[in-house]
């Protein structure tokens, strides 16, 4: 299968701006057009930028705080962005720890760009990710991949967590809607199973617009018709940045 350069868009990730000069550049000599290339100088950045625009690959490096390359793959795998949660991701990374290599492939990402970036590796490495068959949308079968950081067990973990105690605390009301009338960003009064029994999402959780749009493309494999949410807004709960 060929390749179209030209026209795909390229999210560069990296907190050192030699790094994302030369990757720009070998992409630009790929033939990526320079109005296509986003550039974001950490995970947080990334992270808006996923959720603002269409992108169709995604180069990032490992090494960042407080959001690292593992935890923007995790956050765009289990859907909570705007982009596909299947999108091609490769790291950049100068020494690949074997830890990091193991959480990576278990967040189906697409290979590894050692640094400095050789353009040769690189294309190689771009055009196995493009072509490759993708994972399955599925964006609740990443929840449990922990990626080590303190921004993972904040957002997945003691976020969560607290949201849970508040229903309980306050008594919010709640109610059960039916999949086409919850909104995104709607908060879990209940743990989510699919039609199996699997726990999908867990009681506290906040329910995205890409899973909301999955569990309706998909009826026949998640089998969701209704979810109970809180009907009251979260001001309780905060979620200051995370610290190493």
């Amino acid at each position: 299968m060929t390749v179209d350069f030209s026209r795909l868009r390229a999210l560069i990730v990296d907190d050192q701006m030699l790094v994302r000069t030369l990757v720009a550049q070998a992409l630009r000599t790929m033939g990526f057009a320079p109005e296509n290339l986003s550039q974001a100088v950490d995970g947080s950045f990334a992270k808006r930028t996923l959720e603002a625009k269409p992108i169709d690959i995604v180069l990032c490096d490992v090494q960042m705080e407080p959001m690292n390359g593992l935890d923007v793959l995790k956050d765009l795998r289990c859907g909570r962005t705007n982009n596909p949660p299947n999108l091609p991701f490769v790291f950049l990374s100068g020494h690949p720890e074997k830890s990091n290599i193991v959480v990576a492939a278990q967040l189906h990402a697409d290979g590894f760009i050692i640094k400095p970036p050789k353009p040769a590796d690189m294309e190689k490495t771009l055009r196995l990710a493009l072509t490759r068959p993708r994972p399955d949308i599925d964006p609740f079968s990443y929840y449990k991949v922990a990626t080590g950081t303190a921004f993972d067990r904040h957002v997945f973990g003691e976020l969560v967590t607290q949201a849970s105690l508040l229903l309980d605390e306050n008594d919010k009301p709640m109610q059960r809607l039916g999949l086409g009338a919850v909104k995104p960003g709607s908060r879990l009064a209940r743990d989510l199973y699919n039609k199996t029994g699997q726990l999908l999402l867990q009681r506290g959780s906040e329910i995205t617009k890409t899973q909301l749009r999955v569990l309706r493309q998909f009826p026949e494999r998640f089998g969701v018709d209704d979810i109970e949410i809180s009907c009251e807004p979260d001001s309780d709960i905060t979620s200051p940045p995370p610290t190493a």
